[in-house]
């Protein structure tokens, strides 16, 4: 009976690890860190652009 207890703490032990890494895998970006990515997308799309008008490749 004690270890049918024990395996059941255990359980819901496991699953609230669980919860708590999920919560832990995402969080929000900080504002320099979305300010970057812009900066890159933007930077990476003009470069692209340019690039096809100087080259023409097709």
């Amino acid at each position: 009976m004690a270890e049918v207890k024990i395996r059941e703490a255990d359980q819901t032990m496991l699953k609230a690890q669980q919860q708590v890494d999920y919560q832990d895998e995402w969080f929000e970006l900080q504002p320099i860190e979305k300010k970057l990515i812009s900066y890159s997308l933007t930077l990476g799309i003009g470069l692209l652009i340019i690039f096809i008008l100087i080259f023409k490749p097709f």
